[in-house]
């Protein structure tokens, strides 16, 4: 009886130096960003760490640091220190690190070591967390690269992708196909293959694959939006877009010419030394883009005189436009065909002056000789107009010579 006293005296002395070596801190409620992790992550681990005392006592100077394998994982910022943590109290400490690419899918027993004095006594305490790596089966298209991203029609376009396997294991059968997505077909667009077989991709290892498409004029310009997909024996089809602006070109082209001569007697179609006449030049547009600024000058040298530049403006697709020159034949032009130059000035799609010119000749006609017969009678009508002036004369002097002598 004895000896049991003593040794519940000595159970009561050693109670209190016990209870203040228990572990007051819990880590719980584990997250992770990305919250599926693979091969080659940069993982961001946010843990919550709650003080469980039961008597009311502060945990402080704590330093909450994540132990990891080397092999599998790349330290970045596994340590992080709380001043302190009430009783009942919980605080929040993210801890990052990188799962190496060579690292196996499973499930990871991570350490979390908790340093800390809980009053006056340093207690060191280790908790464990799990951390789960999935079996990567997805590739990834790191790049894709257009050889121009504003073709035009009748241009070709090369799509060349970068093709990479993060996983630890080898993609077996490896396929890249060419989708379209603004279309529901290829068609319009020219491809020699829209798939591509590049075999095996070991695990860290990179391939390319080239898509070569034409584009006929039958494409309307405007984007296009088209997709890769990569495809492998147990794969998840990974697929990144890509998209193009397909340009048209303006093409203007002489719909009419014509001219008609305001001042001849007769035939109305026959320009005669000296003659005004109206030169009309149509325009049409039957590209796929708006021909800007244009303007038409014409130069038939010497031989013409007048206007020699028209401004028409902007042209749209499907639309046309003209253009009006009062000009005149030279009373010296030499008779004849007489050869001019049309050039037509405008700006196009990319904004690049674009000129082309035309050949369209005048035939002037020589002013016909006066005849003799003209000659006469106009000579008779002079006659006639001057024998009538004597007698208006002779009349008028008559009259005063009768008012003067009758006063």
């Amino acid at each position: 009886m004895k000896n049991y006293f003593l040794v519940l005296m000595l159970v009561l002395l050693l109670q209190p130096a016990f209870a203040s070596q228990l572990f007051i801190l819990d880590v719980s409620n584990s997250t992770s960003i990305p919250s599926t992790i693979y091969a080659g992550d940069v993982v961001t681990l946010n843990l919550t760490v709650s003080n469980i005392s039961g008597i009311g006592q502060a945990a402080d100077n704590i330093n909450v640091s994540l132990q990891l394998n080397e092999n599998d994982f790349e330290l970045i910022d596994v340590e992080e220190n709380i001043a302190s943590v009430k009783s009942k109290g919980s605080k929040t400490v993210s801890l990052r690190f990188r799962v190496k690419d060579g690292a196996f899918p499973g499930v990871y027993k991570l350490p979390v070591f908790l340093d800390y004095f809980s009053g006056t006594d340093n207690l060191n305490q280790v908790d464990d967390i799990f951390l789960t790596i999935t079996s990567c089966n997805t590739l990834n298209i790191s790049e894709i690269d257009l050889s121009n991203f504003k073709p035009h029609t009748n241009d070709s376009l090369t799509v060349t992708a970068n093709i990479k396997n993060n996983c630890s294991t080898a993609a077996r059968d490896v396929e890249i196909n060419l989708n379209p997505v603004t279309n529901k077909t290829i068609d319009p667009f020219i491809v020699a293959a829209d798939s591509v077989k590049i075999g095996d991709i070991l695990s860290g290892q990179q391939k390319q694959a080239k898509f070569n498409l034409h584009i006929p004029d039958t494409v309307d310009a405007q984007t296009y939006v088209f997709s890769i997909d990569a495809n492998c024996y147990s794969c998840t089809t990974t697929s990144n877009a890509f998209s193009f602006q397909v340009l048209g070109r303006p093409e203007l082209v002489f719909s009419n010419i014509e001219y008609s001569v305001e001042n001849t007697l007769g035939d109305d179609s026959q320009i005669m030394q000296g003659s005004l006449f109206t030169l009309s030049i149509q325009l049409d547009n039957i590209g796929q883009e708006k021909a800007k600024a244009v303007d038409i000058s014409v130069d038939f040298g010497d031989s013409v005189i007048g206007t020699s530049k028209s401004f028409l403006g902007n042209i749209d697709p499907d639309d046309s436009g003209a253009a009006i020159f009062n000009l005149s034949a030279a009373f010296d032009a030499k008779s004849g065909e007489t050869p001019g130059i049309i050039t037509v000035n405008y700006i196009d799609e990319l904004g690049l002056k674009q000129s082309f010119t035309e050949s369209y000749s005048l035939y002037i006609n020589a002013v016909p000789p006066t005849s003799p017969i003209v000659w006469i009678f106009m000579l008779i009508l002079i006659i006639i107009i001057l024998v009538l002036i004597y007698f208006i004369v002779k009349f008028v002097f008559r009259q005063l010579a009768l008012r003067k002598h009758s006063r």
